[in-house]
């Protein structure tokens, strides 16, 4: 059998949610966590990806991005190997999925502790900063009410996403206009 079958029917028997290669299990109404398992029967290896996702941070950031919401995409996390504060994991054939699993509890273990906003963003100290993490750091800033902040963070994001004028630079000063229309509301 697939290994990355093998893990994601695991994590589904767990009481996981599934969506091909993602998996949420629902914390509480907040927060879930979340495992990526690569694409199913693709390859027979895996490298999973563990995090978080905030159901408040990714509806304020789709709206503020003025993007569609996606129910599936985390928040914030890495490969599981990194969360750990070890180099990259991967597991091939042979490898029993109870090996992946116990590396995948164990890095959800350590994420238990930021399930909250208020301690949310700490994680990035040992989870991966996709190109995304900016606009969330700030979105947490505005959830929290830490709007005396979000000046110098939309400054240090600009400085990243607008380096050219490119759609990339479009993109970040269309939410930069609408985090401060919505700090005036």
């Amino acid at each position: 059998m697939n290994l990355r079958r093998e893990v994601s029917d695991a994590l589904v028997a767990r009481g996981f949610r599934r969506d091909d290669r993602a998996h949420l299990l629902r914390v509480d109404d907040e927060f879930s966590l979340a495992v990526d398992t690569g694409p199913l029967n693709k390859k027979p290896d895996i490298a999973p990806f563990v995090g978080i996702r905030s159901e408040s941070v990714e509806k304020l950031l789709a709206k503020l991005m003025e993007l569609p919401e996606d129910e599936w995409i985390g928040s914030l996390g890495g490969n599981v190997g990194y969360v750990l504060n070890q180099e990259y994991r991967w597991w091939g054939p042979p490898s029993p999925a109870s090996d992946v699993l116990a590396a995948i509890d164990a890095a959800l273990d350590k994420l238990r502790p930021f399930l909250s906003l208020d301690k949310l963003a700490a994680a990035w100290a040992f989870t991966s900063k996709d190109p995304a993490w900016r606009y969330r750091e700030i979105v947490i800033l505005l959830l929290r009410g830490l709007h005396d902040a979000i000046p110098e963070h939309l400054e240090a994001a600009r400085a990243e996403f607008c380096q050219h004028q490119d759609e990339v630079c479009e993109q970040f000063e269309q939410f930069a206009g609408n985090v401060r229309t919505a700090l005036k509301t």
